[in-house]
């Protein structure tokens, strides 16, 4: 994902999308929880490989963004027989290749399931690799009506349980469903499944449409069936999958960044990948008139155009932002650049506990957050100068400007000092929740002087005085101008229905179609 800061750009100091749900992997650390290892004593994975086991099946497929190959996925199955019954063995791998900003952006992601013929989980182990940020590995075991996890983030391990209803499905069940049973033309299938990097679980809907003539590689095509694959965590995401007449897949496209599969040979699938041509910084660019004096401007109007879709869905209205329609896929949305009240609103709008809490993403109790907390705010005690104070830290100790990793926690940020703009609203939030300041990170678009153009960006607000106010750790400038266009919030919570990554998903969604005209700029007087 293309979020990145300004400075970058300015020269100051200052399945990626995958092509199944349960694949997201490539954008975020997942939540963490552990379970005591005494707890798995008679409920440990098998160290089986579907290559060692009866009914061996392996498929491999391509992973394209626009015309460049930036990865492959590789899917596997067998069978063995434990304690009398049978069970399933499935691993998935998929490992994507693309840059920002010239530096590599390396995933690799890996999924141990284990399940019934019949798709019901069993167990799972699951590992997410992004370096240098430390791996995030995530194992699950359905003990009675129990499901116990145990996930290590950052070298930390923590602890949850879940109730269990028996008849969720295996992350691998969906492509077995669709071979070993494929879908008619017009038929809609429901089912729910376990989701390892959202540890949540997830209601997949494959609707089929009719068979049609598909562009595959080299020129070739098929007449496949196209099927809507949809899922309740992240419903604004679709992917398309082309299906032979035995249910197996061929092709696969999502509704971001051009992305599309393709099954291949093995030899295919792991030939040197193309992704130097695939820039995520560059790919996410949104062009648009020139802004002068960019970050002196206190409002902006912005006429807003995303073809086939309604802009009102998908960008918020508050302190900031307020939006009038235009026509059915144009908005003209003014952003006002605000400070604190002088005095507390009489606003009912109270933060929930969640905006002051750790969470994975947000070690607040970590050592060197409240240590860096600390050194940034000292003794002040009002509320908005400690959290400018700490924008001001964040913004001048994170030196080292590392695009490789695409989001970590606070914890790893207050130990490295390094990263994008993530790791600067990420860290500043979490030493503002230690100071006692609710804060949250927002996702959404700046202006980039140097390209006149708008780039993907996270921020974070605080609350002060009965208002939300924004701040950029980036910039560090004690308050954010009017060239930030805001899509979406996020607490981070481990306890939100919807998974953290939901919130980059409005905004990804629109990139690539969006136009944006400056209309009017006013400036400070």
């Amino acid at each position: 994902m293309a979020l990145h800061f300004r400075r970058a750009l300015l020269g100051r100091s200052r399945s990626a999308i995958p092509v199944r749900f349960w694949l997201l992997a490539a954008f975020c650390l997942w939540l963490a929880f552990a379970t005591a290892n005494r707890l798995w004593a008679d409920e440990q994975a098998t160290t089986a490989k579907p290559q060692e086991l009866a009914q061996f099946e392996e498929s491999w497929h391509v992973v394209y963004i626009a015309n460049s190959r930036v990865g492959y996925e590789r899917s596997a199955s067998g069978r063995l027989t434990r304690d009398g019954r049978e069970i399933v063995i499935s691993d998935t791998e998929m490992a994507m290749d693309l840059s920002r900003f010239g530096q590599k952006t390396k995933t690799r992601t890996l999924i141990h399931a284990e399940e019934t013929p019949g798709g019901d989980l069993l167990g799972f182990d699951y590992e997410m690799l992004n370096p240098p940020a430390a791996p995030t590995r995530t194992r699950g075991r359905v003990v009675g009506d129990k499901l116990l996890l145990s996930t290590e983030t950052d070298g930390q391990l923590k602890s949850r349980e879940m109730s269990w209803d028996q008849s969720i499905k295996s992350p691998a069940y969906q492509d077995r469903l669709l071979r070993e049973n494929p879908l008619k033309p017009g038929e809609t299938r429901t089912f729910k499944s376990f989701d390892p990097q959202f540890t949540k679980i997830a209601t997949i809907t494959l609707k089929a449409g009719d068979f049609k003539e598909t562009k595959l590689l080299a020129e070739k095509s098929q007449r496949l069936l196209e099927v809507t694959v949809t899922q309740s965590l992240i419903p604004q995401i679709a992917i398309l999958e082309y299906l032979d007449e035995q249910g197996a897949q061929l092709k696969s496209a999502i509704n971001l960044m051009s992305m599309t599969t393709y099954t291949v040979s093995k030899e295919q699938a792991l030939e040197a990948l193309t992704g130097d041509g695939v820039d995520l910084a560059v790919t996410m660019l949104v062009k648009t008139n020139s802004i002068d004096r960019a970050s002196e401007s206190r409002q902006v109007t912005y006429r807003i155009t995303v073809p086939g879709d309604d802009p009102q869905k998908t960008l918020p209205s508050g302190p900031t932002q307020k939006i009038a329609s235009v026509g059915p896929n144009t908005v003209d949305l003014t952003v006002t650049a605000i400070s604190p009240p002088a005095a507390p609103t009489s606003s009912n709008a109270v933060p929930g506990k969640e905006f002051l809490s750790s969470n994975t993403y947000m070690q607040v109790d970590d050592k060197l957050v409240t240590q860096h907390a600390a050194a940034a705010a000292g003794a002040e005690t009002d509320p908005w100068k400690a959290a400018q104070a700490m924008e001001r830290w964040v913004s001048q100790n994170l030196k080292k400007k590392n695009f490789s990793t695409l989001l970590a926690s606070a914890a790893e940020v207050a130990r490295d000092l390094s990263g994008d703009c993530t790791e600067h609203a990420v860290l500043l939030a979490a030493m503002c929740r230690a100071r006692g300041i609710p804060a949250r990170v927002v996702v959404g678009l700046v202006y980039v002087p140097k390209l006149s153009s708008f780039a993907g960006h996270m921020w974070t607000e605080v609350f002060v005085r009965g208002v939300w106010v924004p701040l950029d750790a980036t910039l560090g400038n004690g308050g954010i101008s009017a060239d930030h266009i805001k899509f979406a919030d996020s607490s981070f919570s481990d306890d939100d229905d919807l998974p953290p990554i939901s919130c980059f998903v409005p905004m990804v969604g629109a990139l690539g179609k969006m136009k944006i005209e400056v209309r009017e700029v006013k400036y400070v007087k």
